[in-house]
């Protein structure tokens, strides 16, 4: 019996660094220190599952607005965000986390429309 229990006795691996993955099922767990605790589990794609449909807003002109603590952060955002102008999951994933990042420790704000021609700003907000 090692320290891992009954876990050896089945097709689970431990994986303490970077390992070649054949695809199937992974399994992720994150415990903290507080009691937080993350389980995930994921499964590759088929083959038969790589292609996917174009979102139907991918090519449309959309504003994408982001927030970081330096100006660097803010335009290093959105020039990545602009190399991938159809990610609409990416652009979803940005905003989403826009509006609860608070002006005072990310003071630094900016746009972008993507998908036409570039256009971006970035401001930074006045805490006082």
């Amino acid at each position: 019996m090692t320290e891992f229990g009954d876990m050896l006795c089945c097709d689970c691996e431990v994986v303490c660094e970077r390992t070649p993955w054949e695809g199937g099922y992974v399994g992720i767990n994150g415990f903290g220190i507080g009691g937080s605790n993350a389980h995930l589990l994921l499964r590759s794609a088929h083959s038969d599952e790589t292609t996917r449909t174009t979102h139907v807003a991918a090519t449309a002109t959309r504003l994408v607005t982001c927030a970081a603590r330096t100006k660097d952060g803010v335009e290093t955002t959105l020039a990545e965000t602009l190399k991938h102008p159809t990610d609409v999951d990416m652009q979803y994933l940005l905003q989403s986390s826009v509006g609860t990042l608070s002006a005072s420790s990310h003071s630094y704000r900016g746009f972008a429309l993507v998908n036409t021609a570039s256009s971006q700003q970035t401001v930074q907000v006045d805490n006082t």
